[in-house]
């Protein structure tokens, strides 16, 4: 036998009520329940718990230090109750929290919930590794999170946590106003063989040997010759002539930039969406997806270079 929170309730109601007959009215039990019950209990602790009288009950010395002990014990019980459903109420009306790298489809999402959830609210931040993101997701830190895929590098997501395809999206590339192919506006990867880049530094997506397998896949090695975690200053080098720059297909300040995309669309990323399965977003992922591609096509259509893309057949390739 092993005591639990009813026996701590049948000896402090017996203590309350001072008598078997009145303990078991209170408790919707028989008397000889409630008797045997207590038995029981006193067999299991190895001595009596109350003195048998004409006109009641009375608490031996170890039966008040039982019910002293069992009184506060109740309370804990209550408190830890209320704590824990105060904390389910909590997370019931928590802001959604969002995560991930900061692409278009961050900001969309972002959008999104606000206009599908919004009695919750959001919160977020910008998180580039994907490593990072997991662990996050995993932990309940975050509800929902965008992550970049590049071919080549596995995306490994923990337990509990469901991922969709938002967007294949390709990968144009940056040269200064001056450049010798400045006006081509579509060129080969291979027309950039004799130039410098300027990269990003490595991290766990992978992007950085992707475009360098792609490189060498064309017929040249990329020379990197700048490395930089800031767009800035990877627009400004580029602007000024010394390194060619690898670009996402909407991004702003690159007016200082000539955009090219590229014959054959040799570099891609997927986009995608990840989400615990015990979040608030669950219920709402389709027309979430959804409402995120609406407002991505919209972005398209306000970029001349990417849409001429995207009606030139890009859109095939592009959507899930």
């Amino acid at each position: 036998m092993r005591l639990d929170v009813r026996h701590l309730d049948l000896v402090l109601t017996i203590a309350e009520a001072g008598s078997l007959r009145r303990a078991a009215a209170r408790l919707h039990l028989t008397q000889p329940a409630v008797t045997a019950q207590l038995k029981r209990i006193e067999q299991h602790l190895g001595g009596e718990l109350f003195v048998r009288l004409p006109d009641g009950m009375l608490p031996t010395r170890a039966g008040a230090l039982f019910v002293r002990d069992a009184a506060r014990i109740r309370v804990d019980l209550a408190g830890l109750t209320h704590t824990a459903r105060r904390a389910l109420q909590d997370d019931a009306e928590a802001p959604v929290r969002v995560g991930g790298v900061p692409a278009q489809q961050f900001s969309l999402l972002i959008k999104a919930l606000g206009a599908l959830l919004p009695a919750r609210g959001t919160t977020s931040r910008t998180v580039r590794r994907t490593d990072t993101i997991s662990a996050l997701l995993a932990s309940c830190e975050l509800d929902v999170a965008v992550l970049r895929r590049f071919p080549g590098t596995a995306l490994t997501l923990p337990s509990g946590v469901a991922h969709r395809v938002l967007l294949t999206e390709p990968i144009f590339v940056g040269v200064s106003l001056g450049h010798r192919l400045a006006a081509a506006g579509r060129i080969a990867l291979g027309d950039l063989a004799d130039d410098d880049w300027v990269m990003p530094h490595p991290d766990d997506s992978g992007m950085n040997d992707y475009v360098a397998d792609t490189c060498r896949r064309t017929g040249f090695e990329q020379r990197v010759a700048h490395v930089t975690d800031e767009a800035h200053v990877a627009f400004s080098l580029t602007a000024a002539g010394d390194a060619v720059c690898v670009l996402y297909p909407l991004g702003s300040a690159r007016e200082s930039l000539a955009t090219l995309t590229l014959t054959g669309d040799p570099l891609f990323r997927e986009l995608v969406l990840a989400w615990r399965t015990d979040s608030p977003v669950v219920p709402v992922v389709d027309v979430l997806c959804a409402h995120i591609a609406k407002g991505y096509l919209a972005l398209v259509e306000d970029d001349d270079v990417y849409a001429q893309w995207w009606r030139r057949g890009g859109a095939e390739s592009a959507l899930p």
